[in-house]
């Protein structure tokens, strides 16, 4: 998160920021480290949002800080935040659903707003990673196959570079990796997609 933090601050000041699918409030804390005025996160899980007002506590330094219980596919904002971030859930969002969600977020920027999240590219076929996940995924259909409510969790989905080319019918200009963290052999990528002005 701290790299993250670093990539927000040098691209350009924040007063609003949103973070999407927020958990226990890792990205929020991150945001409110580069954000001046407010933090928002947002999340489905009611649960998770209490644990995240404990942890983040109303008397933490830095901006004011709100929480919204919402689904990410229909997020309840209009042009309220200059940044938004993403962190470690993509693979609850069904790859049907991604146009949506990127439509949802670009919905909560402002115009030339900055969404930054996380990914990776497809690893080699040969590669251990690949193989794992493909074998995980696998495993996640049938269950959710023969158990109901189905649990939507998948690896190697959101990926670059095709997350980067779904980007125009969602509302935003351009996208770029704009940091790299990790080895050649696996490497997280830190992505910013600018909203159309």
């Amino acid at each position: 998160f701290d790299e993250v933090a670093q990539v927000i601050a040098r691209r350009g000041p924040a007063n609003d920021g949103l973070d999407v699918c927020c958990g226990t409030g890792a990205g929020v804390r991150m945001l409110k480290s580069v954000c001046r005025q407010s933090v928002t996160g947002a999340d489905r899980v009611s649960a998770m949002l209490q644990k995240a007002r404990i942890i983040i506590g109303k008397h933490e330094p830095g901006p004011a800080t709100r929480f919204v219980e919402s689904d990410a596919l229909a997020l309840p904002f209009k042009a309220a935040f200059d940044v938004a971030t993403c962190f470690g859930a993509f693979g609850h969002i069904e790859v049907q659903d991604e146009p949506a969600f990127i439509a949802s977020v670009a919905q909560a920027l402002r115009p030339s707003g900055r969404f930054y999240f996380v990914t990776t590219e497809m690893p080699p076929k040969t590669s251990r990673v690949y193989w794992s996940a493909r074998g995980f995924n696998a495993v996640m259909r049938v269950r959710n196959a023969l158990i109901q409510p189905p649990f939507i969790m998948y690896y190697l989905t959101f990926l670059w570079p095709d997350i980067g080319e779904r980007r125009c019918a969602g509302g935003f200009s351009d996208a770029e990796i704009v940091h790299r963290i990790g080895d050649p052999d696996f490497r997280w990528l830190v992505v910013e997609a600018r909203k159309c002005p």
